[in-house]
């Protein structure tokens, strides 16, 4: 019991962490990239799914000619050292 109580205050907090309010600056950084594409292609989030279920933004893939595939590899490369976790691309302007 004591364990499942532990995980459920780290689920809590680290989803905190990735919150509008918890880094300073990431609103700033969420609407700049919006605004302001980064080469050709859409630059693309890679997000990961928290404990408590919810995508939060973990990374930023911009510049290249195909950032969406790009994107898939820096996922297959997160899954090689968490393989439990679970991530996606979604398009970030």
């Amino acid at each position: 019991m004591t364990r499942l109580l532990f995980v459920i205050a780290l689920g809590v907090s680290q989803a905190s962490c990735g919150s509008e309010d918890g880094i300073a600056g990431y609103q700033e950084l969420e609407r700049q990239v919006e605004r302001e594409r980064v080469g050709a292609d859409p630059d693309q989030w890679i997000e990961m799914r928290n404990l408590m279920g919810e995508w939060e933004r973990t990374g930023l893939i911009f510049g290249y000619g195909g950032d969406y595939d790009e994107c898939l590899k820096a996922i297959a490369g997160l899954k090689q050292a968490n393989e439990g976790r679970e991530y996606r691309c979604v398009p970030a302007n």
